[in-house]
Protein backbone atom coordinates (compact mmCIF):
# COMPACT_ATOMS: atom_id res chain seq x y z
CA UNK A 1 0.00 0.00 0.00
CA UNK A 2 1.04 3.66 -0.41
CA UNK A 3 1.03 5.88 2.23
CA UNK A 4 2.26 9.67 3.15
CA UNK A 5 2.87 10.49 6.71
CA UNK A 6 2.88 13.85 6.88
CA UNK A 7 4.27 15.54 10.36
CA UNK A 8 6.62 18.48 11.86
CA UNK A 9 4.22 21.09 11.65
CA UNK A 10 3.96 24.73 13.91
CA UNK A 11 2.55 23.68 16.91
CA UNK A 12 4.41 23.82 20.43
CA UNK A 13 4.84 20.00 19.61
CA UNK A 14 6.19 20.04 16.26
CA UNK A 15 9.63 18.12 17.56
CA UNK A 16 7.67 15.51 18.98
CA UNK A 17 5.80 15.21 15.86
CA UNK A 18 8.67 14.58 13.75
CA UNK A 19 9.65 12.03 16.38
CA UNK A 20 6.33 10.28 16.03
CA UNK A 21 5.98 10.67 12.42
CA UNK A 22 9.68 9.40 11.29
CA UNK A 23 8.84 6.16 13.63
CA UNK A 24 5.96 5.67 11.78
CA UNK A 25 7.51 5.75 8.68
CA UNK A 26 9.90 2.84 9.85
CA UNK A 27 6.90 0.55 11.15
CA UNK A 28 4.97 1.36 7.83
CA UNK A 29 7.93 0.18 6.14
CA UNK A 30 8.59 -2.87 8.33
CA UNK A 31 5.07 -3.81 7.77
CA UNK A 32 5.83 -4.17 3.75
CA UNK A 33 4.24 -0.47 2.79
CA UNK A 34 5.44 1.97 0.54
CA UNK A 35 5.84 5.25 2.43
CA UNK A 36 6.89 8.80 1.04
CA UNK A 37 7.00 11.34 4.48
CA UNK A 38 5.83 14.87 4.33
CA UNK A 39 7.85 16.93 7.25
CA UNK A 40 5.80 20.18 6.32
CA UNK A 41 3.99 23.00 8.13
CA UNK A 42 -0.18 22.46 8.46
CA UNK A 43 -0.19 25.16 5.66
CA UNK A 44 1.48 23.25 3.36
CA UNK A 45 -0.87 20.35 3.39
CA UNK A 46 -3.20 22.71 1.35
CA UNK A 47 -0.50 22.98 -1.23
CA UNK A 48 0.33 18.89 -1.58
CA UNK A 49 -3.47 17.96 -1.68
CA UNK A 50 -2.91 16.70 -5.82
CA UNK A 51 0.32 14.54 -4.38
CA UNK A 52 -1.53 13.24 -1.49
CA UNK A 53 -4.78 12.48 -3.44
CA UNK A 54 -2.28 10.00 -5.24
CA UNK A 55 -1.43 7.75 -2.13
CA UNK A 56 -4.28 4.79 -0.70
CA UNK A 57 -3.76 6.59 2.72
CA UNK A 58 -2.51 9.95 4.71
CA UNK A 59 -1.03 8.81 8.05
CA UNK A 60 -0.81 11.66 10.09
CA UNK A 61 1.32 12.09 12.33
CA UNK A 62 0.83 15.90 13.46
CA UNK A 63 0.72 16.45 17.70
CA UNK A 64 -1.08 19.77 18.62
CA UNK A 65 -2.30 23.12 16.82
CA UNK A 66 -4.17 22.44 13.43
CA UNK A 67 -2.73 19.17 12.75
CA UNK A 68 -4.53 18.04 15.26
CA UNK A 69 -7.56 20.22 16.45
CA UNK A 70 -9.74 18.82 13.16
CA UNK A 71 -8.64 21.64 10.68
CA UNK A 72 -5.95 19.38 8.91
CA UNK A 73 -8.84 16.50 9.10
CA UNK A 74 -11.33 18.80 7.86
CA UNK A 75 -9.10 19.87 4.41
CA UNK A 76 -8.50 16.11 3.99
CA UNK A 77 -12.54 15.02 4.26
CA UNK A 78 -13.26 17.90 1.72
CA UNK A 79 -10.89 16.80 -0.77
CA UNK A 80 -11.96 12.68 -0.15
CA UNK A 81 -8.64 11.63 0.80
CA UNK A 82 -8.53 8.42 3.76
CA UNK A 83 -6.57 9.19 6.83
CA UNK A 84 -5.83 7.78 10.31
CA UNK A 85 -7.51 8.96 13.09
CA UNK A 86 -10.58 10.95 14.03
CA UNK A 87 -13.02 13.02 11.88
CA UNK A 88 -12.20 16.89 11.92
CA UNK A 89 -15.15 17.32 14.74
CA UNK A 90 -13.97 14.75 17.23
CA UNK A 91 -10.50 15.85 16.63
CA UNK A 92 -11.84 19.46 17.82
CA UNK A 93 -13.54 18.21 20.75
CA UNK A 94 -10.61 16.21 21.91
CA UNK A 95 -8.26 19.35 21.59
CA UNK A 96 -10.57 22.13 23.56
CA UNK A 97 -10.91 20.48 26.55
CA UNK A 98 -13.46 22.78 27.80
CA UNK A 99 -15.62 21.49 25.53
CA UNK A 100 -14.69 17.65 26.11
CA UNK A 101 -15.25 18.17 29.65
CA UNK A 102 -18.66 19.36 29.17
CA UNK A 103 -19.31 16.09 27.29
CA UNK A 104 -17.49 13.80 29.85
CA UNK A 105 -20.25 15.55 32.32
CA UNK A 106 -23.56 14.78 29.88
CA UNK A 107 -22.64 11.10 29.84
CA UNK A 108 -21.96 10.83 33.22
CA UNK A 109 -17.48 9.91 32.94
CA UNK A 110 -16.80 11.28 35.80
CA UNK A 111 -13.83 14.24 35.44
CA UNK A 112 -12.14 16.65 38.16
CA UNK A 113 -14.19 19.82 39.10
CA UNK A 114 -13.39 22.63 37.05
CA UNK A 115 -14.15 25.85 35.95
CA UNK A 116 -12.62 28.46 33.31
CA UNK A 117 -10.25 31.59 33.97
CA UNK A 118 -10.01 34.46 31.80
CA UNK A 119 -6.16 34.87 31.49
CA UNK A 120 -6.71 38.53 30.98
CA UNK A 121 -9.42 39.09 33.42
CA UNK A 122 -6.11 38.11 36.11
CA UNK A 123 -5.98 40.11 39.20
CA UNK A 124 -5.33 38.96 43.12
CA UNK A 125 -8.74 40.26 44.09
CA UNK A 126 -10.45 38.61 40.86
CA UNK A 127 -8.51 35.15 42.07
CA UNK A 128 -9.53 35.32 45.66
CA UNK A 129 -13.36 35.61 44.24
CA UNK A 130 -12.90 32.77 42.18
CA UNK A 131 -11.80 30.85 44.56
CA UNK A 132 -14.47 31.38 47.04
CA UNK A 133 -17.50 30.93 44.42
CA UNK A 134 -16.29 27.35 42.81
CA UNK A 135 -15.05 26.27 46.46
CA UNK A 136 -11.69 25.21 45.13
CA UNK A 137 -8.71 24.66 47.43
CA UNK A 138 -5.34 23.62 46.82
CA UNK A 139 -3.39 22.09 45.47
CA UNK A 140 -5.02 22.90 41.86
CA UNK A 141 -4.01 22.60 38.23
CA UNK A 142 -3.99 25.15 35.58
CA UNK A 143 -3.65 24.04 31.81
CA UNK A 144 -4.75 25.72 28.11
CA UNK A 145 -8.05 25.21 26.69
CA UNK A 146 -6.46 23.77 23.61
CA UNK A 147 -2.61 22.19 24.10
CA UNK A 148 -1.39 18.63 24.67
CA UNK A 149 1.58 16.68 25.83
CA UNK A 150 1.13 18.95 29.13
CA UNK A 151 2.20 22.06 27.31
CA UNK A 152 1.42 24.83 29.40
CA UNK A 153 0.06 22.96 32.52
CA UNK A 154 1.17 23.47 36.36
CA UNK A 155 0.37 21.95 39.24
CA UNK A 156 0.00 24.98 41.74
CA UNK A 157 -0.39 25.03 45.69
CA UNK A 158 -1.05 28.94 46.67
CA UNK A 159 -2.43 32.27 44.90
CA UNK A 160 0.87 33.21 43.83
CA UNK A 161 1.79 30.15 42.39
CA UNK A 162 -2.20 29.83 40.88
CA UNK A 163 -1.15 33.58 39.25
CA UNK A 164 1.89 32.55 37.56
CA UNK A 165 0.01 29.10 35.97
CA UNK A 166 -2.42 31.23 34.78
CA UNK A 167 0.21 33.59 32.99
CA UNK A 168 1.65 29.93 31.61
CA UNK A 169 -1.19 28.61 30.52
CA UNK A 170 -2.94 32.20 28.94
CA UNK A 171 0.50 32.22 26.40
CA UNK A 172 -1.57 29.65 24.22
CA UNK A 173 -4.50 31.31 24.90
CA UNK A 174 -7.55 33.27 26.54
CA UNK A 175 -9.48 30.94 28.36
CA UNK A 176 -7.53 28.34 31.28
CA UNK A 177 -8.95 25.95 32.36
CA UNK A 178 -8.57 25.02 36.87
CA UNK A 179 -9.22 21.75 37.87
CA UNK A 180 -8.99 20.40 41.27
CA UNK A 181 -5.32 18.30 41.61
CA UNK A 182 -6.45 13.94 42.14
CA UNK A 183 -3.56 12.73 44.25
CA UNK A 184 -2.90 9.13 43.15
CA UNK A 185 -2.30 7.30 40.18
CA UNK A 186 -1.86 8.59 36.59
CA UNK A 187 -2.97 5.75 34.40
CA UNK A 188 -3.44 5.49 30.76
CA UNK A 189 -5.70 3.48 28.54
CA UNK A 190 -5.34 3.15 24.50
CA UNK A 191 -8.00 2.56 22.03
CA UNK A 192 -7.90 -0.09 19.00
CA UNK A 193 -10.78 0.00 17.42
CA UNK A 194 -13.65 -0.91 19.26
CA UNK A 195 -11.12 -2.38 22.30
CA UNK A 196 -9.45 -0.70 24.76
CA UNK A 197 -6.02 -1.61 25.38
CA UNK A 198 -4.31 -2.63 28.78
CA UNK A 199 -4.23 -0.12 31.61
CA UNK A 200 -0.55 1.62 31.85
CA UNK A 201 0.24 3.22 35.34
CA UNK A 202 2.57 6.16 35.08
CA UNK A 203 4.86 6.96 37.80
CA UNK A 204 7.51 10.19 36.93
CA UNK A 205 10.35 9.69 39.37
CA UNK A 206 10.14 13.10 40.53
CA UNK A 207 7.60 16.33 40.07
CA UNK A 208 4.66 15.36 37.95
CA UNK A 209 3.99 13.43 34.53
CA UNK A 210 4.86 16.61 32.47
CA UNK A 211 6.47 17.27 28.60
CA UNK A 212 9.86 16.64 30.40
CA UNK A 213 8.93 13.63 31.29
CA UNK A 214 6.57 12.43 29.00
CA UNK A 215 9.58 12.97 26.51
CA UNK A 216 13.23 12.26 28.00
CA UNK A 217 14.58 8.37 28.75
CA UNK A 218 14.66 7.36 32.52
CA UNK A 219 13.04 9.92 33.85
CA UNK A 220 9.80 8.17 34.44
CA UNK A 221 8.30 3.85 34.73
CA UNK A 222 5.66 2.95 32.96
CA UNK A 223 3.90 -0.14 34.33
CA UNK A 224 2.12 -2.10 31.46
CA UNK A 225 -0.40 -3.70 32.30
CA UNK A 226 -0.53 -1.49 35.71
CA UNK A 227 -1.05 -3.36 39.05
CA UNK A 228 -4.91 -3.13 39.59
CA UNK A 229 -7.57 -4.95 40.53
CA UNK A 230 -9.67 -6.99 37.62
CA UNK A 231 -12.41 -5.06 38.53
CA UNK A 232 -10.80 -1.64 38.23
CA UNK A 233 -9.24 -2.90 35.00
CA UNK A 234 -12.89 -3.60 33.91
CA UNK A 235 -13.76 0.00 34.53
CA UNK A 236 -11.15 2.10 32.82
CA UNK A 237 -11.85 0.03 29.89
CA UNK A 238 -15.46 1.00 29.85
CA UNK A 239 -15.16 4.64 30.84
CA UNK A 240 -12.29 4.38 28.25
CA UNK A 241 -14.39 3.31 25.41
CA UNK A 242 -16.67 5.37 26.65
CA UNK A 243 -15.28 8.45 26.89
CA UNK A 244 -13.29 7.74 23.31
CA UNK A 245 -17.10 6.96 21.96
CA UNK A 246 -18.87 10.25 23.49
CA UNK A 247 -16.66 12.50 21.31
CA UNK A 248 -17.36 10.51 18.07
CA UNK A 249 -13.53 9.39 17.65
CA UNK A 250 -12.37 6.32 15.48
CA UNK A 251 -9.37 4.30 14.64
CA UNK A 252 -7.16 4.79 17.48
CA UNK A 253 -6.70 7.13 20.32
CA UNK A 254 -5.72 7.39 24.11
CA UNK A 255 -7.45 8.26 27.16
CA UNK A 256 -5.72 9.86 30.39
CA UNK A 257 -7.13 9.46 34.18
CA UNK A 258 -6.43 9.86 37.42
CA UNK A 259 -6.97 7.04 40.13
CA UNK A 260 -7.59 8.61 43.25
CA UNK A 261 -6.30 7.94 46.83
CA UNK A 262 -9.69 6.49 47.65
CA UNK A 263 -10.19 4.60 44.21
CA UNK A 264 -12.47 7.15 42.56
CA UNK A 265 -11.24 7.17 38.80
CA UNK A 266 -11.18 10.71 36.83
CA UNK A 267 -11.19 11.53 33.18
CA UNK A 268 -8.66 13.91 32.15
CA UNK A 269 -9.05 13.81 28.45
CA UNK A 270 -9.10 12.17 25.00
CA UNK A 271 -5.83 12.15 22.64
CA UNK A 272 -7.20 11.73 19.25
CA UNK A 273 -3.47 11.54 17.92
CA UNK A 274 -1.47 9.82 20.70
CA UNK A 275 2.34 9.68 20.27
CA UNK A 276 3.88 7.28 18.25
CA UNK A 277 7.57 7.69 19.48
CA UNK A 278 9.70 4.48 21.31
CA UNK A 279 8.21 6.05 25.00
CA UNK A 280 4.67 6.53 23.76
CA UNK A 281 2.27 4.56 25.38
CA UNK A 282 -0.18 3.16 22.87
CA UNK A 283 2.31 0.81 21.07
CA UNK A 284 3.72 -0.14 25.08
CA UNK A 285 -0.42 -1.32 25.58
CA UNK A 286 -0.39 -2.89 22.34
CA UNK A 287 2.21 -4.66 22.44
CA UNK A 288 0.96 -6.41 26.01
CA UNK A 289 -1.71 -8.10 24.05
CA UNK A 290 1.01 -9.19 21.65
CA UNK A 291 0.64 -6.15 18.65
CA UNK A 292 4.36 -5.36 17.53
CA UNK A 293 4.84 -1.31 16.55
CA UNK A 294 4.61 -2.54 12.70
CA UNK A 295 1.22 -4.36 13.44
CA UNK A 296 -0.18 -1.64 15.34
CA UNK A 297 0.77 0.50 12.43
CA UNK A 298 -1.27 -1.61 9.73
CA UNK A 299 -4.16 -2.20 12.15
CA UNK A 300 -4.63 1.92 11.99
CA UNK A 301 -4.25 1.81 8.76
CA UNK A 302 -6.78 -0.67 7.84
CA UNK A 303 -9.37 1.09 10.30
CA UNK A 304 -8.76 4.43 8.33
CA UNK A 305 -10.10 2.62 5.46
CA UNK A 306 -12.43 0.84 6.84
CA UNK A 307 -13.89 3.42 9.00
CA UNK A 308 -12.11 3.14 12.12
CA UNK A 309 -14.67 0.65 14.21
CA UNK A 310 -13.26 -2.38 13.70
CA UNK A 311 -12.79 -4.63 16.75
CA UNK A 312 -9.07 -5.68 17.49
Amino acid sequence: MRIAVIYGGTSAESEVSRESGKSIARGLRQAGHQVHEFDISESEVLSKLNELKTFDVVFIGYHGGFGEDGRIQAILEVAGIKFTGSGSLASALGMNKILSKIIFEHYGIPTPRWSVFRANELSKERLTDFLAANDFEFPLVTKPECQGSTVGVTIVNSVDELADGIKTAGKFGENVIIEEYIPGKEISVGILGKSALPPIEIVPKSGFYDYKHKYTHGLTEYICPASLADEQVRRFKKLALKAFNALGCRGYGRVDFRLSDEGEIYCLEVNTLPGMTDLSLVPMAAKAVGIDFPQLLDRIVELSLEGGDKNV
